[in-house]
């Protein structure tokens, strides 16, 4: 009887692995889900996860709005981008009908979508003075409200992210690992374009699958397929238009949902074509410039002195390192050990099974490993895209188990990631340690002494009072020192010998400024995290001269 119960069931998994193996990572249909009240509610309890871990810290790293950094003429938040960001979206006008940011940087949707934002909470009466005026006049309460309302742009886009996820039959997983990610929580609280670029980047995955998503759908040589690839180019238009960076992601999508269907020539077009008019329809002012190419041509080759050319020699890092840096990131700070392990047994798998919806899948992810080159830095926004799709790579992994092991895998892998999310919740609702420096340094520092520090923005001291000096990181302090230093962790590189050696020997420590940390262990501890990670929690140390 024992030897029948086992040939039973090992028959019974014989049947089951063989069905598992039919299955593939597919897009379900609009309404599959709508008479399942249990997927229903995982969905809104995802999504209300997601609005609830990026709420509290939504107004982080602010400077105070007093008289004295007001007059610094500095209104940049600790995540210093979005200076720029809002600033180029000050130059617009909704009213007008202007959408033209006159800043062709990261790509204008995410820019204009903030516009919308801001102007429609000015005309709703969210502020009491203009948003404009309030930002450039730092005034009390509404200068907060205009970073609020910049940042809740990217909350709505995190939402946009789960939700798409959601429709993935492998997806389930992905969602919840983004709703509760670190990087991607850290990265929703700021108006910043990545969060926005992420979401399109999987809408274009979505489309990619739908194309050839089962055997039954149409052919390659079909006529009537175009609008499929139509969808798909609008969709990585778009994708482009919030991040250039998302150009080698999309790509891919593309070029392997063309080379499943034996590249057809109208759907080629039809890619082609929607893509000019998804970039187009987020950047319709581009054919009025055409006829004055100077400032898009300004914009752009920014972006290629910013990212196109190699760093300086003390910043450059070899291909090899550079990738095992980002491996080491998602591991920490996106996603977890756990949960990256079950990425790596679905990749394996999806190697194995070699489904068109797997190509697909490792085509993006491909595309989004490619970038990291050119990008040369080892940020953690910069994995934000690998975050979501090595996410459904960890769902294709679960769904191997039985449904009992699925679950409790589940929870394990979302463990380390929570915890992580926590941690930064708790810097980015405490005092920030660079408006615990510039109180200090306003007290004890005399009006007129040099400080030798980072960047002016952190923390924002009016450099006709307090003159930057020299910079910690690329100058030489020891030919000339200065009074005051004040040091920080931000930097990714190590501080030069010889100023650490001047430290020791001739300055004296005068404060120190830091965030308590908890729940270390879920990203590995603070050793060589990288420079976006601790915008919400920096480790500052003022030094005087010794007289």
């Amino acid at each position: 009887m024992c030897f029948m119960r086992r040939a039973k069931e090992s028959i019974r998994v014989l049947f089951a692995e063989r069905r598992w193996e039919r299955r593939t990572c597919s897009v379900k249909h609009p309404h599959a889900d709508s008479h399942n009240p249990v997927k229903r509610f995982w969905l809104f309890a995802v999504l209300a996860a997601t609005v609830l871990l990026r709420l509290p810290g939504i107004e982080w790293g602010l400077p105070p709005t007093t008289p004295e950094v007001a007059a610094s003429g500095l209104r940049s938040s600790y995540a210093f981008d979005e200076r720029l960001i809002l600033e180029a979206v000050a130059k617009a006008d909704m009213k007008r009908l202007d959408f033209d940011p006159r800043d062709q940087h990261w790509g204008t949707l995410h820019l204009d979508l903030v516009l919308l934002a801001l102007d429609g909470a000015e005309a709703a009466g969210f502020f009491r003075s203009p948003w404009r005026m309030a930002y450039h006049d730092m005034i009390q309460g509404d200068f907060v409200r205009v970073y609020v309302v910049g940042r809740t742009v990217a909350v709505f886009a995190a939402l946009f992210t789960v939700w798409l996820l959601f429709r993935f039959s492998c997806g389930a997983f992905a969602a919840m690992l983004v709703a509760v990610s670190p990087s991607h929580v850290l990265q929703s609280d700021q108006v910043r374009v990545d969060v926005t670029m992420t979401a399109l980047v999987i809408l274009t995955l979505l489309f990619g699958l739908r194309i050839h998503e089962s055997d039954k759908n149409l052919s390659a040589t079909d006529a009537t397929a175009w609008p499929q690839f139509l969808a798909l180019g609008i969709a990585a238009g778009l994708a482009i238009s919030a991040k250039y960076s998302a150009l080698t992601a999309v790509a891919a999508i593309a070029l392997a949902a063309s080379w499943l269907k034996r590249f057809p020539l109208r759907g080629i077009l039809a890619v082609a074509g929607g893509g000019l008019l998804g970039f187009l329809a987020s950047w319709p002012y581009f054919l009025s410039r055409l006829f004055a190419p100077r400032e898009i041509s300004k914009g752009l080759r920014g972006y290629v002195e910013a990212y196109g050319n190699a760093p300086p020699p003390q910043f450059l890092i070899s291909a090899g390192k550079l990738l095992e840096l980002h491996g080491l990131n998602i591991v920490r700070f996106s996603m977890g050990l756990p949960a990256f392990l079950l990425a790596a047994g679905g990749i394996a798998w999806m190697l194995r099974r070699r489904s068109r919806s797997d190509w697909t899948i490792l085509a993006a992810i491909g595309g989004s490993l490619v970038i990291l080159f050119p990008l040369h830095w080892p940020l953690v926004r910069y994995d934000l895209p690998l975050t979501a799709l090595l996410g459904l790579c960890a769902g294709t992994a679960l769904e191997r188990f039985s449904k009992r092991w699925r679950c409790w895998l589940t929870a394990v892998a979302l463990v380390m990631p929570l915890a992580g999310s926590i941690a930064q919740i708790k810097f980015m609702t405490s005092t920030h340690p660079a408006n615990l420096a510039l109180q200090r340094v306003l007290e004890i520092v005399p009006p007129g002494n040099v400080i030798a520090r980072l960047v002016p923005e952190e923390p924002p001291l009016d450099e006709k009072i307090y003159p930057m000096a020299q910079n910690i990181v690329l100058d030489d302090l020891t030919a000339n020192p200065p009074a005051w230093v004040l040091m920080t962790d931000l930097p990714d590189v190590p501080y030069p010998e010889a100023t650490l050696v001047l430290l020791r020997s001739s300055y004296e420590e005068v404060a120190d400024f830091g965030s308590d940390r908890i729940f270390a262990w879920s990203t590995f501890g603070e050793a060589g995290a990288p420079q976006d990670w601790k915008y919400t929690h920096p480790h500052f140390v003022l030094y005087r001269k010794r007289s």
